[in-house]
Formats: C-alpha cells, sequence, structure tokens
C-alpha cells in the first residue's frame, strides 16, 4: 500500500481558501467594527505604559470577525486558536511584559496585516457593489492605523527613549500606549502634530513609511475602487 505524505502546499490552499461569499454589507459591517474599536481606546486608557489585553484582545476578534465577513472559514478559525494561546500565556504572566504579551502582539500584528491585504484585494473585485467597497478600502485604512501602533509600540519596547511626548503635554509625562495610537493616526492621516515624535533611525523609519500610505493609500487605492465599473445590478449601490 501505498503512503502518501501529506501535501503542505494542499493544506495551506485550504486554509487560505474562501469557502463562501461576502456577507451582506460587508464593507459597511467591517468599516464600523473598526469604528468602535476607537471609539473604545478612550474606555480603556488608565495611563498604563502597555497596551491592555482586552483592547488587544477586542482588535483581534474584529480582525477575525472581518475575515469571516469576507468569506473565509478556515483562516480566521486557524488565527483564532492561535490567539487563544497567545492570550492565555499573555493572562498567565502579566507582569511579564514582552515576553508575555509577545505572542498576542505577534498575533495581532499577523491577524491585522492578513486583513488589511485581504480586505484591499477583495475591495478591489469589480463583482462587489461600488458602496461596499469603498467602505471595505475605508476600513482597511483604519486597520493600517492600528497595525503601525503595533508596530511603534514594539519597536518602543525594545528602545527606550525612541518616543517622546511634548514637555507642553500633561507637564511632560512618560509615553503611554494611547500615545503610539495617536501618533500612528496622525501620522497615517498626515495631520502631524508634533505632540509626540519619533527619535532615532527606526522609529523615524516607520513614521516615514506610514506617512507615506496616509499620502499614497487613499490617492491610489480609494481612487482606483471608485473608478471600477458597477457590478450588473442596475440602480443598486449597496
Amino acid at each position: 500500500m501505498d503512503q502518501q505524505t501529506p501535501d503542505t502546499g494542499s493544506l495551506s490552499r485550504f486554509v487560505w481558501q474562501r469557502r463562501a461569499a461576502a456577507a451582506p454589507y460587508h464593507g459597511l459591517l467591517i468599516f464600523v467594527g473598526q469604528i468602535l474599536l476607537v471609539l473604545f481606546v478612550p474606555l480603556l486608557d488608565h495611563g498604563e505604559h502597555s497596551t491592555p489585553l482586552p483592547l488587544a484582545l477586542a482588535a483581534v476578534s474584529m480582525a477575525l470577525a472581518s475575515l469571516a465577513l469576507l468569506g473565509y472559514r478556515e483562516l480566521p478559525s486557524a488565527l483564532g486558536v492561535v490567539a487563544v494561546v497567545a492570550f492565555l500565556w499573555a493572562w498567565s504572566f502579566p507582569e511579564a511584559g514582552l515576553q508575555g504579551r509577545g505572542p498576542a502582539i505577534l498575533v495581532l500584528m499577523a491577524a491585522y496585516s492578513v486583513t488589511v491585504y485581504l480586505s484591499v484585494y477583495y475591495a478591489l473585485n469589480a463583482e462587489m457593489r461600488p458602496s461596499q467597497r469603498i467602505l471595505c478600502g475605508a476600513a482597511s485604512f483604519v486597520m493600517l492605523g492600528f497595525l503601525f501602533t503595533a508596530f511603534h509600540g514594539v519597536v518602543a519596547t525594545f528602545e527606550a527613549g525612541r518616543y517622546v511626548v511634548a514637555e507642553n503635554l500633561e507637564g511632560g509625562r512618560a509615553m503611554r500606549w494611547v500615545d503610539f495610537l495617536w501618533l500612528s493616526f496622525s501620522t497615517l492621516t498626515t495631520a502631524g502634530f508634533g505632540d509626540v515624535s519619533p527619535v532615532g533611525t527606526w522609529p523615524c523609519a516607520i513614521a516615514t513609511l506610514e506617512g507615506l500610505c496616509g499620502i499614497l493609500y487613499p490617492a491610489t487605492l480609494i481612487a482606483r475602487i471608485a473608478s471600477l465599473p458597477a457590478p450588473g445590478e442596475s440602480g443598486k449601490s449597496w
């Protein structure tokens, strides 16, 4: 009897394969989910230096729900299993810093990277309704802000003092996790208020890359989405 070895390529394709059609109003639901996540931030800002685990868990949950709304089944399930293990580890070592929260942050970054990519991919799908394409692209833009927030936080963990707040900001206090979120979105939207600043090669490189994304992303992706032909549904935009 011939012994068959597992085909890792087939397994990978199985996990990444889209199993169902996108849910109705998927773009709207994904976008609203990201906005709710932004509104959830002030409720958890109690002055901590590290990102609260409930916020990280909510962000991962939103990312997995977004993948499910796009029609994926195995991919969010696989990421969900890894996330459960990572967050259980983080809650078991609440004072361990990067050693304890590192796996959870890596899962967060992986989930958001995959969700941003697939959201953009299906936002460019001409078969989807125009409004859902635009909202899906807008949601991926918000996701980029959270993704760069995680990058800034990781760099700050490895290199202390690489981010500073202005001296006139609440008495020149130390950096908090919410400052990385503010820095990320103010850079991504090219607002650049200057009350939180990166210092050093890696922080400045990440901020530069994020600023470029903030300029090029809407100018290319959103414009491309808007220019795609509408699907064959006369009179329907939603």
